[in-house]
């Protein structure tokens, strides 16, 4: 029987696997060896007005956080639905993808690799969250907000989806670098103080587009938040 300092158990989202390693001579060629990097294929590829330091964030979180029902508010291309799609399938997991947009443009042969897991929705948040819940059979745990990028949209996107979220759900806003955005998730944060938890900006990369009046605007950006409802 091997010593209990020699069996390192990693909980998996169905069971244990049982990474064999002597930890006493600090041997972590077995964790070297877990990873398989061809799933990360898709960060270069998809089709998402991402940085790379977003692309591989979001990739990372749904590995480590391991969602069951994931929605995101505004797809267009489908680039994001893609990089959870190919988390969730390292991870082996069964869950759910649920894609909110008005005007929806993923390409065909992109759908057809998360149509087993992904629904797609057509409409409006969040007119249409009723709808995504149902569909994805629960409250979501983890969700991405990329939607109207006005104030008054944001701020619309992010109390419409609460109702819809699970306990400990986290909250991602992309472009929170821009400054309507900045604005609507300062307010949203502000007005539900009681029931969130703000992690703040996780990536650093910044994208600088000119506007018609010569003038510079910061785009990019993810900021996270927890959804904890105390009692």
């Amino acid at each position: 029987m091997k010593q209990l300092s020699q069996i390192i158990r990693r909980l998996a989202p169905k069971k244990d696997i049982i990474v064999e390693s002597d930890v006493t001579v600090y041997d972590v060629t077995a964790f070297a060896g877990e990873i398989d990097l061809e799933p990360l294929a898709v960060i270069k590829w998809a089709p998402m007005w991402m940085s790379r330091a977003e692309r591989l964030l979001i990739y990372t979180l749904t590995f480590t956080l391991r969602p069951s029902r994931y929605l995101e508010i505004g797809t267009f291309q489908g680039g994001s639905a893609l990089v959870v799609n190919a988390a969730m399938d390292a991870l082996g997991s069964d869950g759910r993808i649920i894609c909110v947009d008005p005007e929806p443009r993923i390409a065909p042969e992109n759908w057809q690799k998360i149509e087993r897991r992904a629904s797609l929705i057509t409409g409006y948040s969040p007119e249409a969250l009723p709808q995504a819940v149902d569909v994805a059979g629960g409250p979501f745990d983890f969700v991405l907000i990329d939607g109207d990028h006005t104030y008054n949209g944001v701020v619309r996107d992010a109390n419409g989806v609460l109702p819809y979220v699970a306990d400990g759900a986290y909250l991602l806003f992309h472009d929170s670098f821009f400054v309507d955005v900045a604005r609507g998730i300062r307010d949203f944060a502000r007005q539900n103080a009681d029931q969130l938890v703000d992690f703040g900006s996780l990536t650093r990369e910044v994208t600088f587009q000119k506007s018609a009046q010569g003038e510079l605007v910061r785009w990019g950006g993810l900021r996270m938040m927890q959804v904890r409802r105390y009692k």
